[in-house]
């Protein structure tokens, strides 16, 4: 691990209230808000940099969805940086960011990751049929390490 990696999960221990929280052997580090978001996190060394993907929902059978999470993914339009992507070989929406740790503050890198929550958290609203406003967000205090 590198030094901002492991700076980035203190503070991130801190502001989620979530003592603890660490890579494992793989480099990984899973948070889950039972019921509403599972997020991954993966350090990669090489070239430094933190992966963190959502799972949103599934596309289904509406061929206008597809357009939907396309057209957001134009410009970022509809992720405010981050990328929508289907898993290869399932009809899993996935939301995927990386963060170079190294290149940014540790007080942006959180702002960054708590952005992320609230835009994950607005697509599964969406794709759950459910209107989710910024200003209803749960906070990231609502995650627990798993």
């Amino acid at each position: 691990m590198s030094k901002a990696s492991e700076q980035f999960l203190k503070n991130l221990s801190v502001v989620m209230s979530l003592p603890g929280l660490a890579f494992n052997e793989d480099r990984v580090c899973c948070l889950s808000d039972p019921g509403a978001l599972d997020i991954q996190m993966e350090w990669i060394p090489e070239p430094g940099r933190l992966m963190v993907i959502a799972a949103l929902g599934t596309l289904g059978d509406d061929p206008k969805l597809l357009r939907t999470l396309l057209s957001a993914n134009f410009l970022f339009a509809g992720t405010r940086g981050e990328s929508l992507s289907l898993e290869s070989g399932t009809d899993r929406i996935f939301l995927c960011a990386a963060l170079d740790l190294d290149e940014i503050s540790e007080q942006h890198a959180i702002e960054l990751f708590t952005r992320f929550i609230d835009t994950a958290r607005q697509w599964v609203g969406f794709l759950s049929g459910q209107s989710v406003l910024p200003e209803h967000a749960m906070p990231p205090s609502s995650f627990i390490r798993v």
